[in-house]
């Protein structure tokens, strides 16, 4: 039987008719798989781009492959998925027996293998978590390589690796199958998300324009973040939480006393920027770490600043400036279009130069608080005002 094809112009058979149409399902049920991100080789399930959520939504299902590599910087997140994973894969009444964390360098590679070999009791699986792994050498690690073709089904190995080296053939392998979760750090914007699922796990709600306000007050920490979050459901417990409640956290006032300090710096009043100081360090301490998250807040008003006179220069006034400094909270980007007013883009700009130099100054040894005070002076007095 032949038919007319109208986007061709010409007859065809029904048999061509229905190749082509098996061909194009077929290319659907690829373009499926890939938007899953889930491939079928050779019997093997591979995934690509595994997120920690995948691996999650696995265990609410009840499967768990058996090992994964998880890398990155972000320690935090590490540590909140590993949690859950101990809640989720061992029962609580035998998680003594079948649950291990192990060390780079306190344990060989070999050592690690054979507890993975063991079998689970009373308990359908076995969870060993190997953390330091950036602390094997490469031969060390080459030792795990024949297990990723024939692992313990009934085990859980999970490799933490805070550097993975994605030549080394360990994690290239790990990657290759599918099995490795970068915990890349958050963007400002994937933040405001991550505070909303945490919020909601603790029964609260929370608004995107709340949890960007609450970014502002605590900075990019997302241990801190979750700290702060869980303050508020043990004071406000099963509620909405708005502005209001997040002023109530002691951590507000640190914002505004970095606004007044810039405030002050930006009118070249000396003497009231270093009493700002003073009590930012009455507040935060002196020890290093301390006047290091100090002098990152600075920079980083100093930074909103210059973005704000990017905008405002630029995209068309006030309306520029809130363009360029979206999605911060209104009160943040009213208070750098009132302090760009007092500044050269180029002042600001040696500005940021002044606040490295004090980093450099502050990690090489020197005492974080003296180096604080001395780039406070040379702010409000800067060399061309000399």
């Amino acid at each position: 039987m032949w038919w007319c094809d109208s986007k061709v112009g010409f007859a065809v058979s029904s048999e061509a008719l229905t190749n082509r149409y098996s061909q194009r399902r077929a290319f659907i049920s690829i373009a499926r798989d890939l938007a899953k991100g889930i491939f079928e080789d050779q019997g093997k399930v591979l995934m690509q781009d595994l997120t920690a959520e995948n691996i999650l939504i696995s265990l609410d299902k009840g499967v768990a492959a058996p090992f994964y590599l998880f890398y990155g910087p972000e320690e935090f997140r590490i540590e909140l998925t590993l949690d859950r994973i101990k809640e989720d894969l061992i029962p609580e009444s035998v998680k003594a027996f079948n649950s291990e964390s192990l060390y780079a360098g306190e344990v060989s590679p070999q050592e690690i293998l054979n507890r993975a070999r063991l079998l689970p009791f009373m308990s359908p699986r076995r969870l060993i978590i190997v953390k330091g792994t950036e602390n094997f050498t490469k031969r060390d690690l080459d030792v795990f390589v024949p297990y990723l073709d024939s692992p313990v089904d009934s085990t859980c190995v999970i490799w933490v690796s805070g550097k993975a080296d994605l030549t080394a053939l360990f994690y290239k392998r790990l990657k290759e199958l599918g099995r490795a979760v970068n915990f890349k750090n958050l963007s400002e914007r994937q933040a405001y998300s991550w505070i909303q699922k945490r919020a909601k796990e603790l029964a609260l709600s929370m608004d995107r324009d709340v949890c960007a306000f609450l970014y502002q007050m605590v900075g990019g920490s997302l241990r801190d973040l979750f700290h702060e979050v869980l303050k508020l459901s043990l004071r406000h417990p099963n509620s909405r939480i708005g502005v209001e409640q997040i002023k109530e956290l002691a951590i507000f006032s640190r914002l505004f006393t970095v606004f007044n300090l810039v405030d002050y710096v930006s009118k070249r009043e000396a003497p009231h920027a270093i009493a700002a100081l003073g009590r930012l360090f009455d507040t935060e301490g002196r020890d290093p770490k301390a006047v290091l998250g100090i002098l990152g807040m600075l920079a980083r008003q100093v930074r909103l600043i210059l973005k704000t006179k990017s905008g405002l220069k630029r995209g068309g006034g006030k309306r520029g400036a809130v363009d360029r400094l979206r999605p911060l909270p209104n009160f943040v980007i009213e208070k750098c279009i009132a302090q760009e007013k007092h500044w050269q883009e180029r002042e600001l700009e040696e500005a940021l130069h002044y606040i490295y130099d004090a980093d450099g100054l502050i990690k090489a040894g020197s005492k974080g608080d003296l180096v604080l005070e001395g780039l406070v002076f040379h702010l409000c007095f800067p060399p061309n005002l000399c």
